[in-house]
């Protein structure tokens, strides 16, 4: 994944999951198909969003590793080829957005892992070569940009990571931050609520944690949360299930959203869930109505989130769904 400020992202009328025939209670939220992506179909790609705009690009298509990027405008559902990346064709890298300008780093180039980074300004359709990562060259990241600034850490460098690293735009310089709380990880995903940003979800020596921590930039401490799996005495985790990893992830109206990804016994999950701050809590919403996949991207735009490409059996996509939380369900959408 991979997250971006903006994007980057359900009360429960039943916990049992319902098929678009079903004539049960079902989950709140619905999922529309919309404009087939332009590229070809890809998984580990990354996104970004500036001015109500979507930018995605790289990935893997099954066969190598790609540097093409397109734009989406959600007023008018289209899609449009940009400049390519500049950088190595890459998978499993990073990607955000910081005052009006997208970020990609990091990930790998089917030979080594990265840590380059580069800038793209959509005034003038150009990317620039920035200060490489401060961290050691990684894939699996997490990226999220809160007050300005950009936030990398965790990952796999050969070893699982735990570091957490600042980029400032304006000096174009890298500074380690405190110690994400948690153990290590890679595969994780993040999303921003309010200034803060809320990192869940990946593994570490292969087996996939149920943490949870919450990032403050003004005091540059993490807060670990209640965890994403059934381990209290009390009643309100009794229907969690969702730990995984390679899930998309995105941010609206306050809350964050987990989407797709691997699930805690291996398999592809569509199951979405959404997380409210004020009551640190989490609750099932409509399942993702696309195809079960890993490794695909999730950002919102204007109270919409969107989940679009990966992969299932190494079969990459190359269709789009959005989402919209608060909607009635139709199935003929």
């Amino acid at each position: 994944m991979r997250y971006l400020k903006g994007y980057c992202i359900l009360l429960v009328a039943s916990m049992a999951a319902c098929s678009k025939g079903s004539t049960t209670t079902e989950l709140a939220g619905n999922w529309m198909s919309r404009a087939e992506f332009r590229g070809v179909a890809r998984s580990a790609a990354v996104a970004f969003v500036i001015d109500d705009k979507a930018y995605v690009g790289t990935g893997y298509d099954g066969e190598k590793r790609l540097q093409d990027f397109f734009v989406y405008t959600q007023a008018d559902n289209q899609w449009k080829q940009i400049a390519d990346f500049t950088g190595a064709a890459r998978t499993n890298a990073i990607g955000m957005a910081i005052k009006g300008k997208g970020y990609v780093g990091t990930g790998y180039d089917g030979t080594k892992k990265l840590k380059d980074f580069l800038e793209y300004d959509p005034a003038t359709n150009a990317w620039t070569p920035r200060a490489p990562f401060g961290g050691s060259a990684r894939i699996g990241a997490v990226a999220f940009s809160v007050l300005d600034k950009g936030y990398v850490g965790t990952g796999n460098d050969g070893n699982y990571l735990i570091d957490m690293w600042k980029y400032d735009p304006d000096t174009d310089k890298w500074t380690e931050e405190n110690t994400f709380n948690s153990g290590k990880r890679t595969n994780a995903s993040a999303f921003v609520i309010n200034d803060k940003a809320y990192v869940c979800m990946g593994t570490n020596n292969n087996s996939y944690v149920t943490d949870f921590y919450e990032f403050d930039p003004v005091t540059t401490k993490w807060k670990e949360l209640r965890k994403i799996d059934n381990v209290s005495d009390e009643t309100y985790d009794d229907n969690y299930n969702f730990k995984g990893s390679n899930a998309a992830a995105f941010a609206m109206n306050n809350k964050g959203y987990i989407c797709t990804g691997l699930k805690g016994s291996g398999s592809l999950s569509t199951a979405v869930w959404e997380y409210d701050p004020v009551n640190d809590s989490w609750t099932q919403r409509r399942d993702f109505e696309g195809a079960a996949r890993t490794d695909a991207v999730g950002f919102s735009i204007k109270n919409r989130g969107y989940v679009m490409l990966g992969s299932s059996s190494n079969l990459p996509f190359d269709n789009m769904f959005e989402f919209d939380p608060l909607a009635t369900y139709n199935k003929n959408d």
